[in-house]
């Protein structure tokens, strides 16, 4: 079923075109990936979806049946109920049949004879039935639990909440929502790893449709059946997870480009020819030509990303070799222990990423390695010669009020404007992005501008609390190399699983008030993890019937797989007949071989004609999954 189809919707901001003539449908349990750089329109897409702003053209069609959740960024309306109170009132339906239920109950027990008061009552009760009422309260017990609040929190008001917290509260109050199609904003922003995954798995079996804007390549991955990819104002549509739309777009664009570059040479042949006998023998083929050139659809240039971010990290020079040392350290608030017996030791070139759930005492951690919180016992010394750098996830050293390119002279006066320009353009602020207004920027801007002020002066240490939030691939992918390629030591506090793949060699894992090391990259923490699971071995009376129904489906992805090995083999013989056919019409056929000539051209319209199919054929073998 078609919950809302776009036709042509274009929305402009100034002069900037965020939306230019967008289509799509959206179809019941579909869950769309919605990516692109930071500043291309996603969240303006999100709110037109959900109303909240209009389009300039165009229409948008929703079902009778469609019913959109999408959160709320203010919650100023929230802020003295409950934590409970706030997400059980997505359901504000269900709140008010349950009052009414026990309106009626209470009638009841005035006058028990009421007859009509007991019709009124069986058919209350049998709605609450139907929309799920029984279960709701223990299906928020089962949300909040799984985005890592605490039951004791449960009776806290938002209003003595963090702004991640509220963000929190905010997605479970979406996912407790009646709404079949739900618009996430960056839902794995302040989620640490385990609720990150869990909402992996509550997303595949709640059966709703969702549209996710993420820039969480791991969770895009398992979670999504299509990616759409804003840009220029554009929207294109891939079908699968996260890895096959990066081989995806790829082949796209080189064909793309080939097409383009094949036209191009094409018209200029057929502009050669009219230039050279339009005034000849053979003035007819020339003005024939003419006209064939008049009514070419010339194809646009292949659109590219441009030039992304070219962050670097710079060292203040070697230190000595032992960077940081943490010995049997306990750290605490008051009498409240939230960390013991910490112990690890960080040198010179060493990568560290510190995980765990919320409340672990990451935040805790930082503030004592930073030197804001004293322990309560233990020692925690810095190197020799060790200058460190300390990335706070809450922006809070950004003055809404100031511009772009004043938050960098503060960090060095002296200066020239040149200088600092070239130096904000590696973080992707060019031209008169330099002069907004920081209250004017996304929340990816805000992390880079604090990110380039950090890194403006060198340092051997480098401390980054969730740098990656808000961020998106491509800067994400600018900081992961920057890092790789950093000489210097860090420790990195992040709940990308992908980006700390690529980038850290050590894990500090805080659980339960301990902190535990492993050497090693993320995923092998990982599977130490999963192997450290107890396991419930079940008996299974179908093994032999499940063994056979696995050799069926094996052989069927077997068979399908060989077929798109032949595919992907035919196009790479055809690129190169391809190739060969243009390099003859250039070079090897003499121009007075008319004939030889008329074949090779015809030959070559053949083979492209066939590659374009192939692809076409390859998109849908590679669309089907064989079950």
């Amino acid at each position: 079923m078609t919950l809302l189809a776009v036709e042509k919707i274009s929305k402009r901001f100034n002069e900037q075109v965020i939306l230019e003539q967008i289509s799509f449908t959206l179809q019941q349990h579909e869950r769309v990936a919605l990516i692109g750089r930071n500043g291309t329109g996603k969240t303006t897409l999100l709110e037109i979806l959900a109303g909240k702003q209009d389009v300039d053209s165009g229409v948008i069609n929703r079902s009778r049946l469609c019913r959109i959740d999408y959160v709320e960024q203010e919650k100023t309306d929230y802020l003295d109920l409950t934590l409970f109170e706030f997400v059980a009132d997505a359901r504000r339906d269900l709140l008010s049949t349950r009052r009414e239920i026990r309106e009626l109950e209470e009638q009841l027990a005035r006058n028990p004879h009421d007859d009509e008061c007991l019709t009124r009552l069986g058919v209350r009760l049998q709605q609450f039935e139907r929309e799920g009422g029984f279960e709701f309260e223990n299906e928020i017990n089962v949300i909040l639990l799984g985005l890592g609040f605490e039951k004791d929190r449960y009776q806290d008001r938002i209003k003595n909440f963090s702004g991640g917290e509220k963000n929190r509260a905010g997605l479970a109050r979406l996912l407790a929502g009646k709404g079949n199609l739900l618009l996430l904003d960056e839902p794995t922003n302040h989620l640490d790893i385990e609720s990150t995954t869990w909402l992996e798995e509550y997303l595949a079996k709640l059966g709703k449709a969702c549209v996710i804007v993420s820039h969480d390549r791991a969770f895009l991955d398992v979670t999504v059946t299509r990616i759409w990819e804003l840009g220029h104002g554009k929207l294109d549509m891939y079908s699968g997870g996260f890895e096959r739309y990066l081989r995806e777009r790829t082949d796209r664009r080189r064909l793309a480009e080939h097409h383009y570059r094949h036209q191009r040479e094409e018209i200029k042949r057929i502009e050669d020819f009219i230039h050279r006998h339009m005034a000849g023998q053979k003035t007819k083929q020339a003005q024939s030509r003419l006209k064939y050139l008049s009514r070419i659809k010339r194809l646009p240039p292949p659109r590219t990303d441009g030039k992304g971010p070219a962050i670097k990290v710079r060292s203040s020079g070697r230190s000595y070799a032992h960077v940081l040392s943490v010995e049997d350290v306990w750290l605490g608030y008051g009498n409240r222990i939230v960390l013991k017996e910490v112990g690890f030791d960080v040198y010179r070139g060493d990568k560290f990423g510190l995980i765990g759930r919320n409340g672990s005492g990451k935040s805790t951690l930082l503030k004592a390695l930073i030197g804001e919180l004293e322990p309560v016992e233990g020692k925690i010394a810095l190197g020799n010669r060790v200058e460190v750098a300390y990335f706070d996830q809450e922006l809070s050293d950004l003055d809404e009020n100031a511009a772009v390119l004043d938050h960098i002279w503060e960090v060095d006066p002296g200066a020239e404007v040149g200088t600092m320009r070239s130096f904000l353009a590696r973080f992707g602020f060019t031209g008169e992005d330099v002069f907004k207004m920081v209250a004017a920027l996304s929340g990816g801007e805000k992390t880079k501008l604090c990110l380039a002020r950090l890194l403006y002066h060198p340092a051997n240490l480098v401390i980054l609390d969730e740098p990656t939030n808000h961020l998106d691939m491509d800067a994400r992918e600018a900081l992961e190399l920057a890092l790789i390629e950093y000489d210097g030591s860090c420790l990195i506090v992040s709940h990308d699983r992908y980006f700390l793949e690529r980038v850290v060699d050590h894990i500090i894992y805080l659980n339960e008030g301990y902190a535990r090391t492993f050497v090693g990259k993320y995923s092998e923490f990982a599977q130490k993890m999963v192997a450290a699971q107890p396991t419930v071995r079940v008996k299974d009376d179908s093994r032999k019937q499940a063994y056979q129904d696995f050799k069926r489906q094996s052989k069927r992805r077997a068979a399908h797989k060989k077929d798109i090995q032949s595919t992907r083999t035919r196009i790479a013989e055809l690129e190169k007949e391809l190739v060969r056919i243009e390099h003859d019409i250039a070079h090897g056929i003499p121009r007075h071989d008319w004939e030889k000539l008329e074949t090779a051209s015809h030959r070559k319209r053949e083979v492209e004609n066939s590659i374009l199919e192939l692809y076409a054929r390859l998109e849908e073998q590679e669309g089907t999954e064989i079950d």
